[in-house]
């Protein structure tokens, strides 16, 4: 999947794209070309050429931060960004992998208060997710 990413997804443009080919990175470790293309995209967004703006890059460095195991790193990234998904586009599956990923940042950061009010705003769709750990806060 990365070797097909890299390939054939040259250059950011697409927040839905952009978003999968970070996931790509990530998992092969390929630390310095996700920070290249997150810089890509944050020139993309300064020069108004991005329309979700920061949230890619922000998400490429909450789920490398999440690989890394560094939970407070992944909750600075993704937590200011979290109620604005919407903008990546995509079906409910790549905004819940997003949250997702917070919430069990917040358990394994041992933020149970925050997981639960995550759970609180969040507001929609059901509340057994497919988060290890979470039963205990809810």
């Amino acid at each position: 999947m990365h070797d097909f990413a890299a390939a054939v997804f040259l250059g950011a443009g697409l927040a839905f794209s952009d978003m999968h080919v970070a996931l790509a990175h990530v998992v092969a470790g390929s630390d310095l070309v996700l920070e290249a293309r997150a810089r890509q995209i944050e020139e993309l967004a300064r020069d108004g050429r991005y329309p979700s703006g920061p949230l890619v890059p922000a998400v490429s460095r909450g789920f490398a931060a999440f690989e890394r195991r560094d939970f407070s790193a992944v909750i600075d990234a993704l937590g200011p960004i979290v109620g604005d998904l919407e903008r990546i586009g995509g079906s409910r599956a790549q905004l819940d992998l997003v949250e997702f990923t917070l919430l069990k940042a917040f358990l394994d950061a041992d933020r149970p208060d925050d997981a639960r009010r995550m759970l609180r705003l969040r507001g929609r769709g059901c509340l057994d997710l497919p988060v290890a750990g979470l039963a205990a806060v809810h």
